[in-house]
């Protein structure tokens, strides 16, 4: 049994999410688990690099290599795209010890016919970087947009068919950054003033938020779940973007609230905070064990009214029709505003599941409609970026549903504001605050 250098990890984890189509974040999570602290930076940075950049990579393979990365063995596919990633993305590390070390796996793991292959292309790419030849931006936009920022063409002529070419530029600019840690006070049992000062206590450096009163960033932390001030729920982990969604639905104390597709009960918590641990929240999710996981995460935030519930959004619960003064459904949907935190998800999602989700989410919509008390609020919110699974969803709620749409501006920073295209809905663009990508819309059930 041979040990693993850094670089070997590398490549079997970017061959295994590759092969296994795993999200990055649940397999690197496990792996990291079982490696070297000097390690972990490095691994890291290389997996979600090579991932992130996967499209550009194969383009600049291809440019130089007779044999298409697509037609590679995995393995040897995974080991050009981590060394050419190194050799445009990180300046520290030398191109003959990333060159040496490529070739040195390669033959440890019984492919050494194939080391020139891998050493040949390697060098002729070192060699003539400044040579490839990238799609004309005049003459081919969207070639240019996909390889430029490693973005699928269907992603890129998606976003063109809504936005300025500028703005999808700022897009997908944005989500080819590093994402941040952004974290929540629990203002049931602290304030931020206290959270910072223990936070200086933890040598935890942090800095504001820009959007939410509650959130601030915080820096150059690997396991946040081992330090006491997470354990004794002053904080939880939450995306600026996200914590706009609770602020929407302005619950109010003592209200009755459902929130249908809740795990792992960020939201929930969050509005639960907002009306002071008062009234009555029913976090549903179509699966058991995400539950416990709700349950868990609502205990550690001390937070008593949230009752989890096991429940298939896409079937409709008729105790609960006309039985909440507020329903929330944050919807599954393709993801695509989350791209910075999941570099993957940008390999996994094609159209066609766009337009299967679409179905889904008019289904969870149809029910949620109904669960509303009369003059009730309904808020949409999803983490994706597709006019598809946003404002055509607004709209089929309004026009085919029944709902009007409700002024959100009160509850939206201003420098966000810009972004309420209509009265009742928000699409945050992630280059605006350095957030994730989200939607919000609220609707109010008319009196029949």
């Amino acid at each position: 049994m041979h040990t693993k250098n850094a670089r070997e990890q590398v490549v079997d984890l970017l061959t295994e999410i590759e092969k296994d189509k795993i999200y990055a974040q649940l397999l690197l999570k496990q792996a990291l688990n079982n490696i070297e602290i000097k390690d972990k930076p490095f691994i890291t940075e290389v997996v979600y690099g090579t991932l992130k950049y996967r499209l550009k990579l194969d383009y600049i393979i291809n440019y130089f290599s007779k044999t298409p990365s697509h037609k590679m063995k995995p393995l040897i596919r995974n080991v050009m795209r981590m060394s050419v990633y190194q050799m445009f993305y990180l300046d520290k590390v030398p191109t003959s010890a990333i060159i040496n070390e490529a070739v040195k796996i390669v033959k440890k793991r019984k492919f050494g016919n194939l080391s020139g292959f891998v050493n040949g292309v390697l060098r002729q790419i070192d060699r003539n970087k400044e040579q490839v030849v990238y799609p004309d931006k005049s003459k081919n936009l969207i070639g240019y947009l996909s390889i430029t920022y490693a973005m699928p063409e269907w992603i890129i002529e998606e976003w063109l068919s809504t936005y300025s070419v500028e703005i999808v530029e700022k897009i997908c600019s944005s989500l080819n950054e590093r994402a941040k840690v952004c974290i929540r006070i629990n203002t049931l049992c602290t304030t931020k003033e206290q959270v910072k000062q223990v936070l200086k206590k933890e040598n935890i450096l942090y800095e504001e938020g820009v959007l939410a009163e509650e959130a601030l960033y915080i820096k150059h932390i690997d396991n946040l779940q081992n330090l006491n001030s997470f354990k004794e729920g002053k904080w939880t982990v939450q995306d600026e973007s996200a914590m706009l969604v609770a602020h929407v639905v302005s619950p109010k104390e003592g209200e009755r609230i459902l929130d249908m597709c809740s795990a792992p009960g960020g939201k929930s918590i969050h509005m639960a905070e907002l009306m002071q641990n008062k009234g009555e929240i029913i976090s549903a999710d179509v699966h058991e064990h995400k539950l416990e996981l709700i349950e868990k995460n609502a205990r550690r935030m001390g937070i008593d009214i949230i009752t989890p519930t096991l429940q298939d959004g896409t079937q409709l619960n008729e105790a609960w029709i006309g039985a909440f003064d507020r329903v929330l459904l944050d919807a599954p949907c393709s993801g695509l505003g989350i791209i910075k935190r999941k570099p993957d998800i940008r390999y996994n999602k094609s159209l066609e599941d766009l337009k299967e989700i679409g179905q889904l989410q008019k289904k969870l919509a149809s029910h949620a409609v109904r669960y509303v008390k009369e003059e009730g609020i309904l808020v949409y919110s999803t983490c994706t970026l597709s006019r598809r699974e946003n404002e055509e969803m607004a709209a089929y709620i309004v026009d085919d549903l029944g709902l009007e749409l409700c002024d959100i501006a009160d509850t939206i920073p201003g420098q966000l504001r810009v972004d309420i295209k209509e009265l009742g809905t928000i699409q945050i663009l992630p280059f605006r605050a350095d957030t994730d990508g989200f939607f919000i819309a609220c609707f109010r059930k008319k009196r029949i």
